[in-house]
Order: structure tokens, then C-alpha cells, then sequence
């Protein structure tokens, strides 16, 4: 199954998040920001961004590693406000393990790094 079928009919397409590439301890995403990705005060929704990140490692591991991963911690710090442009997230691990994996998300806009995310993902089929 390819990366785009995989996500069809779930949250991402429905918030735009569009996965770009996705190899061995690399994946790359993108969202092109729209007015309902903000928040009152004019900036994108640091959740928005969450997403993004936990959900591009979710699926890299998916797709490279074995088993079932899923997010269980996530610690995003944001470094730059985001008004307009595109998001790119690119993500690689930290440490691959059988049980637990951790990866680091950088999350730029308009060249200029917004956020770093970091999530840990657990292995429900062991």
C-alpha cells in the first residue's frame, strides 16, 4: 500500500497534511497553511504542528519498522510563530528499538525552523 492510500478517508487529508517522503529513518511532510489552522490570535494552533509531527513518525515507523508503533509521549517545543506558507516536517530517530522508538521532528516555515518535536512511539504488537 502506498503512503497516500494509507492516509486516505483519515485526519491528515482533512487538515491538509500531506506526506512527501517516507525511507529508512526519514520522513518528510508538508502542510500549506489555510485560515481554519489558526487560532484567534492569527498564528497557526500549536496543535496543528503536534499533529504534523506525531503523526509523520507514526507513519514512518509504520512503514520501515516492524510491528504496530503508536504515539505515547510528545514534546514539542515552538521557537518561531507561524502566519502563512508551508510547514515542512522532517523527521528521523533517535533511537530505534524492537519495544519503544524515539524520533525527533524539525518543523520549518519559510526556511526558518517554527519547532522541534519529540515523540516517543511504543510497539502494541509485542
Amino acid at each position: 500500500m502506498n503512503h497516500n492510500d494509507f492516509l486516505k478517508g483519515t485526519f491528515d487529508p482533512f487538515i491538509g497534511h500531506k506526506i512527501l517522503e517516507i525511507k529508512e529513518s526519514y520522513i518528510k511532510s508538508s502542510l500549506d497553511v489555510e485560515e481554519f489552522h489558526k487560532q484567534p490570535m492569527g498564528m497557526v494552533h500549536g496543535g496543528v504542528i503536534d499533529t504534523m509531527a506525531e503523526a509523520a513518525i507514526s507513519y514512518a515507523a509504520y512503514f520501515t519498522q516492524e510491528g504496530q508503533w503508536v504515539g505515547v509521549n510528545n514534546n514539542t517545543d515552538f521557537i518561531k510563530a507561524v502566519r502563512n506558507g508551508t510547514i515542512i516536517c522532517e523527521a528521523t530517530p533517535i533511537k530505534l528499538g524492537k519495544r519503544s522508538q524515539i524520533w525527533e521532528a524539525i518543523l520549518s516555515n519559510n526556511g526558518d525552523v517554527c519547532a522541534r518535536s519529540t515523540v516517543r512511539l511504543t510497539n502494541i504488537e509485542r
